[in-house]
Protein backbone atom coordinates (compact mmCIF):
# COMPACT_ATOMS: atom_id res chain seq x y z
CA UNK A 1 0.00 0.00 0.00
CA UNK A 2 1.37 3.43 -0.96
CA UNK A 3 1.15 4.82 2.57
CA UNK A 4 3.31 7.89 2.01
CA UNK A 5 1.18 8.93 -0.98
CA UNK A 6 -2.00 8.44 1.01
CA UNK A 7 -0.60 10.47 3.91
CA UNK A 8 0.17 13.33 1.53
CA UNK A 9 -3.27 13.28 -0.07
CA UNK A 10 -4.81 13.28 3.38
CA UNK A 11 -3.12 16.63 4.03
CA UNK A 12 -5.18 18.24 1.28
CA UNK A 13 -8.56 16.53 1.56
CA UNK A 14 -10.66 14.81 4.18
CA UNK A 15 -10.56 11.33 2.63
CA UNK A 16 -13.22 8.72 3.24
CA UNK A 17 -12.57 5.03 3.85
CA UNK A 18 -13.58 4.36 0.24
CA UNK A 19 -11.00 6.92 -0.95
CA UNK A 20 -8.30 5.24 1.11
CA UNK A 21 -9.19 1.81 -0.24
CA UNK A 22 -9.13 3.19 -3.78
CA UNK A 23 -5.57 4.44 -3.29
CA UNK A 24 -4.50 1.24 -1.55
CA UNK A 25 -5.63 -0.79 -4.57
CA UNK A 26 -4.12 1.36 -7.32
CA UNK A 27 -3.04 -0.94 -10.16
CA UNK A 28 0.39 -0.40 -11.62
CA UNK A 29 3.74 -1.82 -12.62
CA UNK A 30 5.72 -2.29 -9.39
CA UNK A 31 9.48 -1.93 -9.80
CA UNK A 32 12.46 -2.00 -7.49
CA UNK A 33 15.49 -0.12 -8.80
CA UNK A 34 19.05 0.54 -7.68
CA UNK A 35 20.85 3.86 -7.35
CA UNK A 36 21.89 5.24 -10.72
CA UNK A 37 19.21 3.50 -12.76
CA UNK A 38 16.96 5.52 -15.05
CA UNK A 39 13.24 5.05 -14.57
CA UNK A 40 11.95 3.71 -17.87
CA UNK A 41 8.30 3.26 -18.72
CA UNK A 42 8.76 1.33 -21.97
CA UNK A 43 6.64 2.06 -25.02
CA UNK A 44 3.99 3.94 -23.07
CA UNK A 45 6.55 6.20 -21.41
CA UNK A 46 4.92 9.54 -22.13
CA UNK A 47 1.56 8.28 -20.93
CA UNK A 48 2.79 6.89 -17.61
CA UNK A 49 3.28 8.45 -14.20
CA UNK A 50 5.71 7.53 -11.44
CA UNK A 51 4.54 7.06 -7.86
CA UNK A 52 7.49 6.81 -5.47
CA UNK A 53 6.86 4.26 -2.73
CA UNK A 54 10.02 4.04 -0.63
CA UNK A 55 12.84 5.30 -2.83
CA UNK A 56 14.17 8.69 -3.85
CA UNK A 57 14.77 9.92 -7.39
CA UNK A 58 16.03 13.05 -9.08
CA UNK A 59 15.01 14.96 -12.18
CA UNK A 60 18.37 15.25 -13.91
CA UNK A 61 19.86 17.06 -16.89
CA UNK A 62 23.40 17.51 -18.11
CA UNK A 63 24.85 20.94 -18.70
CA UNK A 64 26.73 21.74 -21.92
CA UNK A 65 30.00 20.74 -20.25
CA UNK A 66 28.67 17.39 -19.02
CA UNK A 67 27.92 18.37 -15.41
CA UNK A 68 24.83 16.88 -13.81
CA UNK A 69 22.11 19.21 -12.60
CA UNK A 70 19.27 18.01 -10.37
CA UNK A 71 16.20 20.18 -10.86
CA UNK A 72 13.98 18.37 -8.36
CA UNK A 73 13.76 15.51 -5.89
CA UNK A 74 11.10 12.82 -5.88
CA UNK A 75 10.63 11.52 -2.34
CA UNK A 76 8.44 8.71 -0.99
CA UNK A 77 4.82 9.60 -1.68
CA UNK A 78 5.61 11.92 -4.59
CA UNK A 79 3.85 11.49 -7.92
CA UNK A 80 5.52 12.54 -11.16
CA UNK A 81 2.86 12.97 -13.79
CA UNK A 82 3.99 12.50 -17.35
CA UNK A 83 2.35 14.64 -19.97
CA UNK A 84 2.23 14.23 -23.76
CA UNK A 85 4.79 17.01 -24.30
CA UNK A 86 7.89 16.66 -22.15
CA UNK A 87 11.56 17.62 -22.38
CA UNK A 88 13.24 14.43 -23.67
CA UNK A 89 16.60 15.47 -22.18
CA UNK A 90 15.18 15.40 -18.64
CA UNK A 91 15.96 12.05 -17.03
CA UNK A 92 14.40 10.58 -13.92
CA UNK A 93 17.19 8.81 -12.04
CA UNK A 94 17.02 6.68 -8.90
CA UNK A 95 19.11 8.23 -6.10
CA UNK A 96 18.47 5.56 -3.48
CA UNK A 97 17.47 1.92 -3.83
CA UNK A 98 13.73 1.61 -3.52
CA UNK A 99 10.43 0.75 -5.13
CA UNK A 100 8.01 2.70 -7.27
CA UNK A 101 4.73 2.17 -9.06
CA UNK A 102 4.21 3.06 -12.72
CA UNK A 103 0.66 4.23 -13.27
CA UNK A 104 -1.07 4.23 -16.64
CA UNK A 105 -2.92 7.24 -17.99
CA UNK A 106 -6.22 5.44 -17.37
CA UNK A 107 -5.32 4.74 -13.73
CA UNK A 108 -4.37 8.36 -13.14
CA UNK A 109 -7.57 9.53 -14.82
CA UNK A 110 -9.56 7.24 -12.55
CA UNK A 111 -7.79 8.68 -9.52
CA UNK A 112 -8.45 12.26 -10.63
CA UNK A 113 -12.12 11.45 -11.25
CA UNK A 114 -12.75 10.69 -7.58
CA UNK A 115 -14.08 13.98 -6.09
CA UNK A 116 -11.95 14.19 -2.93
CA UNK A 117 -8.93 12.40 -4.36
CA UNK A 118 -9.06 14.59 -7.45
CA UNK A 119 -9.01 17.71 -5.29
CA UNK A 120 -6.06 16.37 -3.30
CA UNK A 121 -4.24 15.45 -6.51
CA UNK A 122 -4.71 18.99 -7.84
CA UNK A 123 -3.20 20.34 -4.63
CA UNK A 124 -0.21 18.01 -4.89
CA UNK A 125 0.46 19.10 -8.46
CA UNK A 126 0.20 22.76 -7.43
CA UNK A 127 2.69 22.15 -4.61
CA UNK A 128 5.16 20.63 -7.08
CA UNK A 129 5.03 23.79 -9.19
CA UNK A 130 5.45 25.92 -6.09
CA UNK A 131 8.49 23.90 -4.99
CA UNK A 132 10.08 24.39 -8.41
CA UNK A 133 9.63 28.16 -8.15
CA UNK A 134 11.06 28.20 -4.63
CA UNK A 135 14.14 26.26 -5.77
CA UNK A 136 14.81 28.94 -8.37
CA UNK A 137 14.61 31.64 -5.71
CA UNK A 138 16.75 29.69 -3.25
CA UNK A 139 19.53 29.04 -5.77
CA UNK A 140 19.32 32.45 -7.41
CA UNK A 141 19.15 34.67 -4.31
CA UNK A 142 20.62 32.84 -1.32
CA UNK A 143 24.21 32.28 -0.32
CA UNK A 144 25.59 28.78 0.10
CA UNK A 145 24.91 28.49 3.85
CA UNK A 146 21.30 29.68 3.41
CA UNK A 147 20.70 27.42 0.42
CA UNK A 148 21.70 24.30 2.31
CA UNK A 149 19.62 25.25 5.34
CA UNK A 150 16.60 25.97 3.14
CA UNK A 151 16.77 22.61 1.37
CA UNK A 152 17.04 20.75 4.69
CA UNK A 153 14.01 22.62 5.98
CA UNK A 154 12.04 21.71 2.88
CA UNK A 155 13.05 18.05 2.99
CA UNK A 156 11.92 17.73 6.59
CA UNK A 157 8.52 19.32 5.88
CA UNK A 158 7.93 17.22 2.77
CA UNK A 159 8.87 14.05 4.63
CA UNK A 160 6.55 15.11 7.45
CA UNK A 161 3.70 15.55 4.98
CA UNK A 162 4.27 11.94 3.90
CA UNK A 163 4.18 10.80 7.53
CA UNK A 164 7.88 10.00 7.51
CA UNK A 165 9.22 12.48 10.08
CA UNK A 166 9.45 11.36 13.71
CA UNK A 167 11.11 13.26 16.57
CA UNK A 168 12.46 15.75 14.01
CA UNK A 169 14.30 12.94 12.22
CA UNK A 170 13.80 11.43 8.77
CA UNK A 171 15.65 9.37 6.20
CA UNK A 172 17.98 11.27 3.88
CA UNK A 173 19.48 8.54 1.67
CA UNK A 174 21.31 10.91 -0.68
CA UNK A 175 24.97 11.30 -1.45
CA UNK A 176 26.51 14.70 -0.80
CA UNK A 177 27.00 14.98 -4.56
CA UNK A 178 23.21 14.80 -4.98
CA UNK A 179 22.70 17.71 -2.60
CA UNK A 180 25.43 19.71 -4.30
CA UNK A 181 23.97 19.08 -7.77
CA UNK A 182 20.52 20.14 -6.52
CA UNK A 183 21.87 23.35 -4.96
CA UNK A 184 24.17 24.33 -7.84
CA UNK A 185 27.32 24.33 -5.72
CA UNK A 186 30.60 22.48 -5.43
CA UNK A 187 31.17 19.64 -2.98
CA UNK A 188 33.70 21.66 -0.92
CA UNK A 189 31.18 24.49 -0.48
CA UNK A 190 28.47 22.02 0.49
CA UNK A 191 30.79 20.34 3.01
CA UNK A 192 31.67 23.65 4.63
CA UNK A 193 28.00 24.59 4.98
CA UNK A 194 27.09 21.21 6.48
CA UNK A 195 30.02 21.33 8.88
CA UNK A 196 28.95 24.77 10.04
CA UNK A 197 25.37 23.62 10.65
CA UNK A 198 26.70 20.63 12.60
CA UNK A 199 29.14 22.66 14.65
CA UNK A 200 26.36 25.07 15.64
CA UNK A 201 24.21 22.11 16.76
CA UNK A 202 21.48 22.96 14.28
CA UNK A 203 21.31 19.63 12.46
CA UNK A 204 22.77 16.16 12.64
CA UNK A 205 23.46 14.08 9.54
CA UNK A 206 24.53 10.51 10.08
CA UNK A 207 23.61 7.00 8.96
CA UNK A 208 21.63 8.43 6.03
CA UNK A 209 19.33 10.37 8.36
CA UNK A 210 18.62 14.05 8.89
CA UNK A 211 17.83 15.17 12.43
CA UNK A 212 16.93 18.78 13.09
CA UNK A 213 18.23 19.80 16.50
CA UNK A 214 17.10 23.42 16.42
CA UNK A 215 14.28 24.02 13.92
CA UNK A 216 13.80 27.70 14.70
CA UNK A 217 17.49 28.39 14.22
CA UNK A 218 17.56 26.41 10.96
CA UNK A 219 14.52 28.24 9.60
CA UNK A 220 16.01 31.59 10.64
CA UNK A 221 19.26 30.82 8.81
CA UNK A 222 17.33 29.79 5.69
CA UNK A 223 14.74 32.56 5.85
CA UNK A 224 12.34 29.66 5.45
CA UNK A 225 8.63 30.35 5.02
CA UNK A 226 6.70 27.13 4.52
CA UNK A 227 3.65 28.76 2.96
CA UNK A 228 4.89 27.81 -0.51
CA UNK A 229 4.30 24.17 0.44
CA UNK A 230 0.58 24.97 0.94
CA UNK A 231 0.19 22.37 3.63
CA UNK A 232 -3.01 23.15 5.47
CA UNK A 233 -6.12 23.68 3.32
CA UNK A 234 -8.01 21.18 5.52
CA UNK A 235 -6.39 22.31 8.78
CA UNK A 236 -5.19 18.83 9.63
CA UNK A 237 -2.89 18.50 12.65
CA UNK A 238 0.79 19.25 12.33
CA UNK A 239 2.87 16.14 12.94
CA UNK A 240 6.10 18.01 13.59
CA UNK A 241 7.38 17.74 17.13
CA UNK A 242 8.97 21.20 17.12
CA UNK A 243 7.13 24.14 18.62
CA UNK A 244 6.03 26.57 15.93
CA UNK A 245 5.79 30.28 16.61
CA UNK A 246 2.09 31.29 16.95
CA UNK A 247 2.22 33.81 14.10
CA UNK A 248 3.89 31.29 11.79
CA UNK A 249 1.30 28.67 12.73
CA UNK A 250 -1.57 31.09 12.13
CA UNK A 251 -0.23 32.11 8.70
CA UNK A 252 0.37 28.49 7.68
CA UNK A 253 -3.32 27.73 8.17
CA UNK A 254 -4.62 30.59 6.07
Amino acid sequence: MPNAFLNKLSRWADLSLADRLFVAQLPGDLRTLQRGEDIQTDADRRQSSILMLDGWAGLCKESHDGQRVISGFLMPGDLLRYRPHRDPSLRTVILSTGSLLLLSADTLAGLAAQPRLGTALEWSMAVQQSIHSEWLVNIGRNKVYQRVAHLLCEISVRMNNAGLLADESCALPLAQADLADALSMTLPHLNMALQRLRSENVVRLDQKRLTILDRRRLEAIAGFDDRYLMRWPTELPDRRSATVAPERERRSRL
